[in-house]
C-alpha cells in the first residue's frame, strides 16, 4: 500500500504565490494597527525561536479573523483571494 500524498490536491495550484500575496495584503491592513492579535500573528510568522508557523498554517488557522479584517476594510479583492485559498488549499 502506497502512502497518500496529502499535498496531491495542490498540483497545479500556486499555493505559495497565493499565500504570499494574502500575507502581504494582511500586512498592508495591519501594519499601523496597535492590535495584540495581529502582533501575535506576525510574530508567529517571523519567529526565529520557539514556535514558528508557516503561511498555510497561519492562514488556515485564522481564516475567520482574516475574513473579519478584510470585511472591516471593505477589501473585496482580499476576500476573493481568501475564498480562493479556502476552496483550493484548506
Amino acid at each position: 500500500m502506497q502512502p497518500t500524498d496529502r499535498y496531491r490536491s495542490f498540483k497545479g495550484i500556486d499555493f505559495d504565490g497565493q499565500a504570499s500575496r494574502m500575507m502581504e495584503r494582511i500586512a498592508s491592513h495591519t501594519q499601523t494597527l496597535n492590535d495584540p492579535f495581529w502582533t501575535y500573528f506576525q510574530n508567529r510568522r517571523n519567529a526565529t525561536q520557539g514556535m514558528r508557523c508557516d503561511d498555510q498554517l497561519l492562514l488556515a488557522s485564522f481564516v475567520n479573523q482574516i475574513r473579519e479584517l478584510l470585511e472591516e476594510r471593505g477589501d473585496e479583492t482580499g476576500l476573493a483571494w481568501l475564498d480562493q485559498l479556502e476552496n483550493e488549499c484548506f
